[in-house]
């Protein structure tokens, strides 16, 4: 590696904190090469002087390193435990405090909006409910406050649901302005121990899918930052590959929601709290995404539990990759997968097995495997637009741009195919 190569990957770990085998090899001198063409500099070292000297540059080097790829409602359950939450604790009792949610890193605002749009869901008021959303990226905050968005980030979404949150515009899907008036965005950085001084704590933080990012001790300061945001009694929601294992943190509700709480003193973890009662029928938000297309029925006592016989082999395989979606959520990433075979081998192959396949072996951090296992899924069924979504990133963190685009073109024309097909 070049002197000056080294020197752009200190800048951006001490800003960052990033783990070099987490975000790939080539993604740092890709950055580097791309803000080197922008400044019409062709010399590594010439540009590491540059970036060390100029803080406009070190910020336009860390918009370049950051490729978003989010989209509303992303894993639903998480949502699902908001909108509970919201309803118990502060629908239910109108005398508390409005309820403040955080939500960083916040990329082009997928999240922070889902997270308006399930309280909105909720019942709670705009008046009874604070959102703030933190990035690092200046241009991604940008495209964040003017709220538009392509079909891409509506992935999985009813057309009742885009209608009802979302006007049509020449530019693309634009959210509709009461949701978009009540997120507040902020440039910050997790690992700034000044992020957000001076502001009341917060009920609930959204810190999804960053920690895996993070060297140990870029972990450890941003978590040290998270408990110091968080209220006493908070909840602190991470993402699926973001293991708080060791943390003073420990699960508090089902595990697919990934919400937790901080331990009690001693060292005792608490046991998971669970799910409140789930809300009456909504409207356009029970559509959102594979997992929330219905309501589970309340399960019967064991009193009244009725006889039922065995299940054949093809209900057994049905719900195997239901057990493999549980074993995930639960990090037994190795059982998951045991699930999805079993299902295969009883089934045969199919793009619902390989591709959740795919996402297990992703949130192992098993690129390679997950590349193959989507690949497959796409062989089966060449309109699955969530594994050629994540087709595109994987060709996106490896710097395959052409690649990348190829796969959104093709997951684009599937989810509008999609929307025809249900309009």
């Amino acid at each position: 590696m070049s002197e000056g190569l080294t020197h752009i990957g200190a800048i951006l770990t001490n800003r960052l904190g990033l783990n070099s085998s987490a975000i790939g090899a080539g993604r740092v001198p890709r950055a580097a090469r791309a803000r080197m063409r922008a400044v019409g500099l062709d010399d590594l070292e010439a540009y590491a002087t540059l970036a060390a000297g100029s803080e406009a540059e070190i910020q336009a080097l860390i918009d370049e390193m950051v490729i978003p790829e989010s989209w509303f409602f992303r894993d639903v359950l998480p949502f699902r435990f908001l909108t509970n939450f919201a309803r118990v604790g502060w629908v239910a009792r109108p005398s508390r405090p409005p309820l403040r949610v955080l939500s960083v890193p916040c990329a082009a605002g997928e999240e922070p909006y889902s997270i308006a749009i399930a309280l909105e869901e909720a019942g709670l008021s705009a008046s009874r409910r604070r959102i703030d959303a933190v990035d690092v990226s200046v241009p991604l905050l940008e495209r964040a406050r003017l709220g538009l968005f392509s079909s891409n980030a509506l992935r999985g979404s009813s057309p009742e649901f885009i209608a009802r949150w979302f006007q049509r515009t020449p530019e693309g899907l634009r959210i509709i302005e009461p949701i978009r008036r009540c997120v507040h965005f902020h440039r910050g950085n997790l690992l700034d121990p000044q992020l957000l001084a001076g502001e009341p704590r917060y009920d609930v933080v959204f810190c999804r899918n960053v920690l895996i990012y993070f060297n140990p001790a870029s972990r450890d300061a941003a978590l040290a930052n998270v408990d110091r945001l968080l209220a006493d009694d908070g909840v602190l929601i991470v993402g699926h590959a973001d293991g708080l294992d060791g943390s003073k943190f420990t699960l508090a509700a089902e595990p697919g929601s990934f919400a937790h709480r901080r331990r009690k003193l001693g060292g005792r973890p608490e046991p998971p709290r669970p799910l409140p009662p789930p809300p009456p029928p909504r409207r356009a938000f029970a559509d959102l995404g594979r997992l929330a297309t219905a309501e589970p029925e309340p399960s019967p006592t064991i009193a009244e539990a009725p006889a039922v016989a065995a299940a054949g082999p093809g209900e057994q395989a049905a719900s195997a990759l239901d057990l493999a979606r549980e074993r995930a959520d639960q990090g037994d990433y190795d059982a998951a997968l045991a699930h999805c075979e079993r299902n295969i081998t009883s089934r045969g192959p199919s793009a619902a097995a390989f591709h959740l396949m795919g996402v297990i072996h992703q949130a192992a951090g098993r690129r390679r495997e997950a590349e193959r296992c989507f690949n497959k899924a796409v062989y089966l069924d060449p309109r699955h637009d969530e594994a050629l979504f994540a087709l595109a990133l994987l060709a996106d963190c490896r710097g395959d741009r052409a690649s990348a685009a190829g796969f959104r073109r093709r997951a684009e024309r599937a989810l509008r195919n999609k929307e025809t097909a249900h309009g």
